[in-house]
C-alpha cells in the first residue's frame, strides 16, 4: 500500500543503547522506524493509547511501550525512559508529541535537548518521508504512494556532553522540521486514491472566500464551501487544484492553516460573552485515569465561549485548563490534576477549539507565546 522503503544503509551499524527521535507525520511511523533496525525499540506512546482494553493490553504486552501524558509534564515517563536506557535497549520518540495535521512537523518545545543531555547515550535521528500524504492524520482512508525513511544523523553520548541544551535543541529542530509539500515540489512523488480529500474539514474550518466557520466540507478528492461555493481539489502530488470561486485559495493545506490561524488571530471575540461562538452537540464526555480507562460521565453538547467551555454542564475556563487532540475527533482537556475526553462524530472539528482555546487562554493570561497546540 505505501511502497514503503527505509534505507538500511543509514542504520546498519547502530547499536543498543540509544535514543532514537523522528519527525512524526502518519499513524504508521512507529512501524516505518521499527523495520529500519536489528533491535526491538521501546516507544514513548501517549497514554490515551492505554485506554482501549485488550487492545492496549495486547499491545502493551508485545511491545512495553511507555506512557506520556500529552499536555503537561511526565516525570514517570522520564524514569521509564532512563530505566531502559541502563537496561541497554533502545528508545523511539516522536519529540513533537503530535502527528502532523498541515503536512510540516508539528512543535518540537524547547527543552528536549536537555532531556537527551541527561539519557547520555547515542541519539538517532530519523526523518520519514511522504507519510502524510499517503495518510494524514485526518483521512480515513490512505493513498497508493511511496514513503520513505532513513537516518538523518548519529550523535555520539560524548558530542552530546559537549553541546549546550540550546545547541541539541537546534540540532533536533533542524534535522525533524520536515515540510510534505516543499519535499514533494521536487520528489513529485504521485500518491494515488480517490479519498485525497475526505474529512479534510476536521482540521480546516476557515473559508479564506467567504471568511465561513461553517461551510465547508469535503467529497473524494474535492473539499468546497456550501456558503460560497468555493471547490478545490487535492491532486496526486498533494496540492490543491482550484474550479470554482477559488481565487483566495493557496496551493496547499499547510498554507491555508496559516491563513486560518491569522484570521483566528485577528477575530474579535468581545461580542461572546454571554452567547457561544461555536459548539457540537452528540459529543460524549469522559472522565480518564492516566494510561488506564476512561469512565463516561454523560453525553450531550460542548458550547465555546470567549472565557470558558461548557461541556455537559461542566464549565472549563480557558485560564484553568489546556487541550490537546488525539487523532482528530477527541478532545483531551487536563484542568488541575484531572484528565477529560470529549468524543465527537466524524466530521466535527475540534482543531477550532483547541485554536481558540490556547488564543484566547495566552491573551487573558498575557502569555506571548505563541502555541496553540501543534
Amino acid at each position: 500500500m505505501y511502497r514503503f522503503r527505509f534505507d538500511r544503509k543509514t542504520s546498519r551499524q547502530i547499536k543498543r543503547p540509544c535514543l532514537i527521535l523522528a519527525n512524526h507525520v502518519s499513524v504508521i511511523d512507529q512501524f516505518v522506524l521499527g523495520v529500519g533496525f536489528k533491535f526491538g525499540i521501546n516507544y514513548v506512546a501517549s497514554d490515551t493509547l492505554f485506554r482501549h482494553g485488550l487492545v492496549s493490553k495486547l499491545m502493551i504486552a508485545l511491545v512495553q511501550p511507555i506512557a506520556f501524558s500529552k499536555g503537561s509534564s511526565d516525570l514517570i515517563a522520564v524514569k521509564n525512559m532512563f530505566s531502559v536506557i541502563r537496561d541497554g535497549g533502545a528508545v523511539g520518540m516522536f519529540p513533537s508529541g503530535n502527528r502532523s495535521f498541515f503536512g510540516d512537523e508539528c512543535t518540537i518545545v524547547s527543552g528536549i535537548g536537555k532531556l537527551v543531555k541527561k539519557i547520555n547515550t547515542t541519539l538517532v535521528l530519523v526523518q520519514i518521508r511522504g507519510g502524510y500524504n499517503a495518510k494524514a492524520r485526518w483521512n480515513i482512508k490512505a493513498s497508493k504512494g511511496k514513503v520513505t525513511a532513513g537516518v538523518s544523523r548519529v550523535v555520539s553520548a560524548e558530542e552530546l556532553a559537549a553541546m549546550r541544551n540550546e545547541e541539541v535543541d537546534d540540532l533536533i529542530r533542524k534535522e525533524l522540521n520536515f515540510n510534505e509539500f516543499e519535499y514533494n515540489k521536487t520528489a513529485q512523488v504521485v500518491f494515488k486514491g480517490k479519498h485525497r480529500a475526505e474529512y479534510l474539514e476536521s482540521v480546516l474550518f476557515y473559508c479564506p472566500q467567504c471568511n465561513s466557520m461553517t461551510g465547508l466540507y469535503s467529497q473524494g478528492n474535492d473539499f468546497s464551501c456550501r456558503d460560497c461555493g468555493m471547490k478545490v481539489s487535492i491532486n496526486g502530488y498533494g496540492f490543491f487544484e482550484k474550479k470554482e470561486n477559488a481565487e483566495n485559495i493557496p496551493e496547499s493545506i499547510q498554507e491555508w492553516s496559516r491563513i486560518q490561524l491569522n484570521y483566528i488571530k485577528s477575530f474579535d471575540f468581545s461580542p461572546y460573552s454571554d452567547k457561544p461562538i461555536f459548539g457540537e452537540d452528540n459529543i460524549s464526555f469522559f472522565l480518564a485515569e492516566r494510561a488506564r480507562k476512561e469512565f463516561l460521565l454523560g453525553k450531550g453538547s460542548i458550547e465555546f465561549f470567549k472565557d470558558r467551555m461548557l461541556i455537559c454542564g461542566q464549565e472549563f475556563p480557558h485560564t484553568e485548563t489546556t487541550i490537546a487532540l488525539q487523532g482528530v475527533r477527541k478532545l483531551t482537556i487536563y484542568k488541575g490534576g484531572e484528565v477529560y475526553a470529549v468524543r465527537a462524530p466524524y466530521r466535527t472539528n475540534f482543531m477550532k477549539y483547541m485554536i481558540c482555546s490556547y488564543h484566547l487562554r495566552n491573551k487573558l493570561l498575557n502569555i506571548e507565546e505563541e502555541y496553540y497546540g501543534y
